[in-house]
C-alpha cells in the first residue's frame, strides 16, 4: 500500500477527467444519467487497461520479485520519461488531446443522447495519458509484490477506486445532495478550467522525479 498509494493519488489528480465530468454535470438535461454514463465509460476502459497491464507485467515478473531489480528500475525510468515528455508537450500551447475531447463534448452537450456519454468517459480515460502511466506504474508494484493474493486484491481495489475519484466524486455528490452540490462544483469547474494545464504539468513533473528516485532505488 505504501508503494501503490502515492501513485494512485497521482493518477487521481486528473484535470482532464474532472473537467469532463464537471462539464457534463453542468449540462441542461439528464445530468445525472450522463454523469454516471461518463463514469461507467471511464471505469470500463480502466478495467480493460488493468487486465492488459496485469497480463503483461505478470509475464515480465514471473521470476522477478524483491526490492532491487534492473527490470523494475527500467520500468520506473521509462514511466518517468513518458511523464517528462507529456510535461514538455503540455508546455507548448497547442491543445492537448484531453482539451480537444472536452471541446467536442461541450459542442454536443445540448443534443447528444445519454449513451453517447459512455463513449465520452471511455475516450476521456484513453487520452488521459498521465493517469494511465501512473496507474501502470502502480500495477507494476502490485505484480512484483510478495504479499498474499487477498492483500494484493485489497490494494488493487483501493488503486482502482482512487484513480476513478475524479469522475465518481462529482456525480456522487450530485446524486446525494442534488442542487446543493452545484455551488462547490461550479467553483471547482471554474478553477480546473483555468488551471488544468498547470495542474497537469505539475503532476507530470513531480511524479517523473518521484519515479526517477524510485528507479535509482531499484538498481541492484
Amino acid at each position: 500500500m505504501a508503494s501503490v498509494l502515492p501513485l494512485a493519488l497521482g493518477a487521481a489528480i486528473s484535470p482532464t477527467l474532472l473537467a469532463l465530468q464537471l462539464l457534463v454535470l453542468s449540462g441542461p438535461t439528464k445530468r445525472l444519467a450522463r454523469g454516471w454514463a461518463l463514469a461507467a465509460g471511464s471505469t470500463l476502459v480502466l478495467a480493460a487497461f488493468s487486465l492488459l497491464g496485469f497480463t503483461v507485467l505478470n509475464h515480465l515478473h514471473q521470476a522477478d520479485h524483491g526490492h532491487h531489480s534492473l527490470r523494475g528500475a527500467i520500468i520506473a525510468f521509462v514511466a518517468a520519461g513518458l511523464l517528462a515528455v507529456l510535461a514538455l508537450r503540455s508546455l507548448h500551447h497547442h491543445p492537448t488531446s484531453g482539451e480537444e475531447h472536452k471541446e467536442r463534448t461541450a459542442g454536443r452537450l445540448g443534443t447528444a443522447p445519454t449513451f453517447w456519454f459512455l463513449g465520452v468517459g471511455a475516450v476521456g480515460m484513453v487520452v488521459n495519458f498521465s493517469t494511465l502511466v501512473l496507474f501502470l506504474a502502480a500495477l507494476h508494484e502490485l505484480t512484483r509484490s510478495t504479499v498474499g493474493t487477498l492483500d494484493r486484491t485489497v490494494v488493487f481495489a483501493v488503486l482502482f477506486v482512487v484513480t476513478l475519484l475524479p469522475v465518481l466524486v462529482p456525480v456522487g455528490l450530485v446524486s446525494v445532495l442534488g442542487d446543493r452540490a452545484d455551488p462547490p462544483l461550479n467553483a471547482a469547474h471554474t478553477f480546473v478550467t483555468r488551471h488544468a494545464r498547470a495542474i497537469g504539468i505539475a503532476v507530470e513533473v513531480v511524479f517523473a522525479a518521484y519515479l526517477v528516485w524510485k528507479g535509482i532505488g531499484e538498481l541492484p
